[in-house]
């Protein structure tokens, strides 16, 4: 049937372009089902999970003129819930389930779940997932289980939709419950991308030769068809492109050659504006005091560690796509204090700052990550254990970094997109750091703390050259910015350090980190209190990441 009905479309219409196609299930009777959502009107019993907010949208929809938009999520589990009643669904009795989902981020493909989370008859949370599915950007595809059982002595039902991993918006429609057995008709499983499939339809025919050529001419309407209409796979859609789907189809050719991948030249960038000797310079009131129109996001995650299962914060910028790269910042707490300070303690309000230099321009967006030393075994003199193997695999392997993977190897790449610093103890942490992660981390902030090792202040200038010669790296691959009040108790331990530094050659002593890779800002008159601290990383993190 489908296949007449497109042929009547190439022949009446010269606009054969890519359409979505799925399996279909029978139809069955009005009657039969428990509840229907169809989010024409109202958002019915669907509520926000988490952070998630849910609203009735016209812009895309399943059937019908409207959809449940799912926005705001901060976490994968964060989607659209339904409280269903033990009266209606009885514990363990089997029931029919059904909902349409659709992710409308082109080339992002994702992992939907449809769970049932219940409290089991001790009390305790339970999550099942009902039905699962993977969705490619654009495309709707149905959840089902015509076979559900629900877990006996099962109370407080909620199912809920989710996503495997990320925390992209997403739409359902034609949420639908049926008695056991009943087959609910929806969009069926997604179809993945097929080179030369440029209807989107799983298989490669004539009429893949016809979508090609209108395409070409007149554009593809969908990500998702200009992707199968690269039929070498080297990026680029384009005439010989469809010489070689046409040869397939002809029987010609019984595979598409892989062509060689089409790389966009990098666009240039901008020499960033260094002063070569950076003076102290706070940050304007309203940074501190008022919220900036475009914010960011903190997330709370937890992580089990070397340590044991810990906490930290992520801040995301506003405007956050998981298809970009972004460097990332870690940025360590002081002694008494824990990851929630950097953001949340009002003499810090790290996140309102950000918030207003990336709206600004005077700060790329960035992630920004506030861990702990506090717990099991750790401090802040061997955080960096915890750091290599537990926190940059965990965060990178969730967000999108300049990380390909959290290989090893692919951290040790990423490096000059990482940074490290802190505050206090934190400084010497990022000493730490400094010395011991030198593969993996390529700029270090130290505010108001130096490096424990040794006694002297060249003792400890010594241990970090050491390091660096051990590495093998040059000097334009690690850059140091320290800062500190000339009132901070710190300043007694820190300038014989940094003094000692200057007189090795690994490091060479200038802010402009074109010309060198060391410098210390000495803010007059400041003490040790991170209402000045906040102020160092507004002057020195524009800095990073531009070598």
């Amino acid at each position: 049937m489908k296949k007449i009905f497109k042929s009547a479309m190439a022949f009446v219409s010269a606009a054969a372009m890519c359409v979505s196609t799925f399996t279909s299930y029978g139809i069955f009777a009005a009657d039969s089902e428990i509840f229907r959502d169809s989010f024409e009107s109202v958002e019915g019993d669907w509520s926000g999970r988490g952070s998630a907010a849910v609203s009735v949208s016209a812009d895309v929809k399943y059937e019908g003129s409207n959809s449940l938009f799912v926005s705001g999520r901060e976490a994968e589990w964060n989607g659209a819930t339904k409280s269903l009643s033990t009266d209606v669904f009885i514990p363990g009795q089997e029931y029919s389930f059904s909902v349409n989902v659709m992710c409308p981020t082109e080339n992002k493909e994702n992992l939907f779940h449809l769970t049932l989370q219940y409290n089991g008859s001790d009390g305790e949370a339970y999550y099942d997932k009902i039905a699962s599915g993977k969705a490619y950007g654009g495309d709707w595809i149905q959840l089902s289980n015509t076979n559900y059982m629900i877990p006996a002595g099962a109370s407080d039902l909620q199912i809920y939709v989710e996503t495997d991993s990320g925390r992209s918006d997403f739409y359902i429609d034609d949420a639908v419950a049926a008695p056991k057995g009943t087959t609910i008709s929806g969009a069926g499983v997604a179809i993945p991308p097929i080179r030369g499939d440029v209807t989107c339809d799983g298989v490669v025919d004539v009429f893949d030769v016809i979508a090609a050529r209108i395409g070409y001419i007149n554009g593809f309407e969908k990500n998702k068809a200009a992707k199968n209409a690269d039929a070498d796979n080297n990026g680029e859609a384009a005439v010989n492109d469809l010489v070689l789907i046409q040869q397939f189809v002809m029987g010609e050719i019984t595979e598409f050659p892989q062509g060689e991948p089409i790389i966009p030249p990098e666009p240039e960038k901008t020499p960033f504006d260094y002063n070569a000797n950076l003076q102290y310079k706070a940050a304007p009131d309203k940074y501190i005091n008022e919220p900036a129109n475009q914010q960011g996001t903190i997330i709370k995650e937890t992580y089990n560690s070397i340590n044991g299962q810990k906490s930290l914060n992520v801040y995301l910028p506003y405007g956050y796509d998981e298809s970009k790269k972004y460097n990332i910042f870690y940025i360590m707490h002081g002694g008494g204090e824990n990851e929630n300070t950097i953001f949340y303690d009002k003499d810090a309000k790290l996140g309102n700052i950000l918030d207003h230099m990336i709206q600004n321009g005077e700060l790329e967006p960035m992630i920004v990550v506030t861990p702990t030393f506090n717990g099991g075994n750790c401090t802040a003199q061997n955080f960096y254990n915890e750091f290599r193997q537990s926190v940059v695999p965990f965060v990178e392997g969730k967000y999108s970094t300049y990380a390909e993977s959290t290989s090893a190897e692919d951290i040790a790449a990423s490096r000059m997109h990482r940074a490290y610093g802190g505050f206090s103890m934190g400084a010497v942490s990022t000493w730490a750091v400094m010395q011991n992660c030198l593969d993996i981390v390529g700029y270090y902030m130290p505010l108001s703390g130096d490096h424990w090792s040794g006694n002297s202040g060249d003792d400890k200038a010594r241990s970090i050259a050491d390091a660096i010669d051990k590495s093998g790296l040059e000097k334009d691959e690690y850059f140091i910015m320290c800062a500190t009040g000339s009132e901070d108790i710190a300043y007694p331990n820190v300038t014989p350090q940094i003094e000692a530094m200057k007189k090795y050659s690994q490091f060479v002593y200038t802010s402009d980190f074109s010309q060198g890779n060391f410098y210390y800002m000495v803010a007059p008159a400041l003490t040790h209190w991170w209402g000045y601290v906040r102020h160092y990383v507004y002057d020195c993190l524009p800095y990073f990441f531009h070598e």
